[in-house]
């Protein structure tokens, strides 16, 4: 975490850290390190390595029953974040349940503690930040962007990332939705909560994806403005604002024979994607095909275990994921692919 000073964030989430609780049919899983706001930053993390480690910021509340396990992981990360100690609550805690077709539900089972705009402005270093994740309803977007252009002068120019809850996704949230999506620059809930929005169920081919993800495009009408829908075992696509063009890309571990047995906790990976891709976009000047690559290989990482994956570094001093360095991870993905970024 930081020591004093502070480089301008390139990413910043509003997501919280929270430890899960995992329930899969025949299996549960307690004490896991999660939260919208850790796997997102473990996907902007992986984009900018250990080099640039601090310019991914956060805000991670810490109660009285925070495993040390679970501090030292976070703090082996090395970003630009804060730890807020508070030993009068426990930390934020949630229940995760699949059924046999890995459809997630989710509650709290402590109170949780919302980050929100006003709370950067007690770490000022945050609100000059080139991109922000927002994880939350329409309404809290919304609000989320009221407060941050009081606060800030170049809030026009940043990169907001929108991922909407789940459970905000339904008919009833669709005009206030629609509202909202002119001020955003990307927008990535995955394909079953995209449908969602009009009634519908999970689209289950490229087609329908497609189809529902142009239902939003033609709101969207910041430049460079675009989507990129997660759609599970189909891969991931972006479409972009100006053009309409829709470029698929693979999920990682879905060509690979045998590979599937590395498929192992798809939770957090949706919000590591987000990280990923906001943190590429900004990087690399709003290449939506890198974007996406970087996108894909993180959350091809964070499905590999129950939780986080690990970071370590080999004798070189090379970042390492899950004992692979990024690098290698995207030029075996962009190989066995046959993709050219």
């Amino acid at each position: 975490m930081t020591n004093g000073t502070h480089s301008n964030p390139v990413f910043t989430s509003l997501g919280m850290f929270i430890i899960d609780e995992i329930n899969f049919p025949d299996l549960k899983i307690d004490g896991i390190l999660g939260g919208g706001g850790t796997f997102a930053i473990c996907g902007s993390r992986m984009v900018l390595e250990s080099k640039e480690s601090d310019k991914c910021a956060w805000i991670i509340d810490i109660g009285n029953d925070c495993p040390e396990e679970i501090l030292s992981e976070l703090k082996s990360w090395n970003t630009g974040g804060v730890f807020r100690f508070d030993f009068s609550r426990k930390c934020t805690r949630g229940w995760n349940g699949y059924d046999e077709n890995e459809f997630r539900s989710f509650k709290y089972l402590t109170p949780k503690k919302r980050v929100t705009i006003t709370d950067l402005k007690t770490y000022p270093w945050m609100l000059n930040s080139e991109s922000f994740h927002f994880v939350c309803s329409p309404n809290r977007c919304t609000e989320l962007m009221e407060e941050l252009s009081a606060v800030s002068e170049t809030h026009k120019d940043v990169v907001i990332a929108w991922e909407p809850i789940p459970d905000c996704c339904s008919p009833e949230y669709l005009d206030a939705t629609i509202k909202i999506l002119s001020q955003i620059d990307i927008l990535t809930p995955n394909a079953a909560e995209c449908a969602a929005f009009f009634g519908e169920k999970e689209p289950i081919d490229k087609i329908n994806c497609e189809r529902i993800a142009r239902k939003f495009i033609d709101y969207m009408s910041k430049p460079g403005s675009g989507i990129a829908l997660r759609c599970g075992k189909l891969g991931s696509f972006c479409i972009r604002s100006e053009d309409k063009a829709i470029e698929w890309f693979p999920a990682f571990h879905e060509k690979i024979e045998g590979d599937q047995n590395k498929v192992i906790d798809p939770t957090g990976c949706g919000n590591t994607f987000v990280g990923a891709f906001a943190t590429a976009f900004v990087k690399y000047d709003r290449d939506y095909r890198k974007s996406c690559v970087y996108a894909t290989i993180a959350s091809g990482a964070c499905i590999e275990q129950y939780g986080l994956p690990k970071v370590s570094y080999d004798s070189d001093k090379n970042e390492l994921w899950n004992d692979i360095s990024v690098t290698d991870r995207i030029n075996d993905y962009l190989k066995r692919n046959k993709i050219t970024v």
